[in-house]
């Protein structure tokens, strides 16, 4: 499958993964052990959610989190980098 990724996007997920480099202790699936992933940079709309038993807020303003979205090619076992917490995002402004 060709890349999809533009050139922007190829960047930031080389930079994710230098980053990550020298904060991960094994490459590899931890369900199938394989090193084959398939990597994209990606922003989840989420909306917090509060208390015990956890439920909506009856006002909330929706937030994004920008991640990389890490996938084994051989599995499907998916894990996610927070790209702010690896210093390469910038926090939006409301």
């Amino acid at each position: 499958m060709p890349n999809t990724l533009g050139p922007a996007a190829i960047k930031l997920v080389n930079q994710a993964l230098e980053v990550l480099k020298g904060k991960v202790k094994n490459d590899r699936c931890p369900r199938c052990e394989v090193f084959d992933w398939s990597v994209d940079p990606i922003g989840i709309d989420v909306i917090p959610i509060e208390g015990v038993p956890a439920h909506m807020p009856l006002s909330y303003f929706p937030g994004r989190i920008l991640l990389l979205q890490i996938v084994c090619k051989n599995c499907g076992y998916t894990m996610f980098h927070n790209l702010y917490a690896l210093g390469l995002a910038i926090p939006e402004e409301r």
